[in-house]
């Protein structure tokens, strides 16, 4: 199988979510801008210097779902929304490490607690 040299704007990824006492880990997707090498390593390396945080890497995300409402209806990718999960630790690291994700192509964020 062959690949087709073209640009992916955006990708999207399962994020595993444990939430708390659940008995299944829960999977949301996070649509992410993808960034060309330099730019990734750019902003990789700004991330682990600390001049880049977790919110500044919000801005590569284009769409969050998976994620219901109390009356079991999706609730719309917004910013209340993101700020929301950002909240919960539960959902914050493994939603940032699917930047990461996104980056390297892989559909799955590593589940890493």
């Amino acid at each position: 199988m062959s690949i087709v040299k073209k640009d992916i704007p955006t990708i999207t990824v399962d994020v595993p979510v444990q939430v708390p006492q659940a008995e299944k880990q829960s999977t949301i997707q996070a649509e992410w801008v993808l960034h060309d090498w330099d730019e990734y390593r750019k902003i990789n390396d700004e991330t682990q210097k600390g001049t880049k945080t977790d919110e500044d890497l919000l801005a590569d995300l284009k769409g969050l779902g998976g994620i219901k409402g109390e009356d079991g209806n999706d609730l719309p990718f917004d910013d209340e929304l993101v700020q929301w999960a950002m909240q919960k630790t539960y959902i914050r690291r493994p939603l940032i490490l699917s930047w990461f994700a996104a980056q390297e192509g892989r559909s799955q964020a590593a589940a890493k607690n």
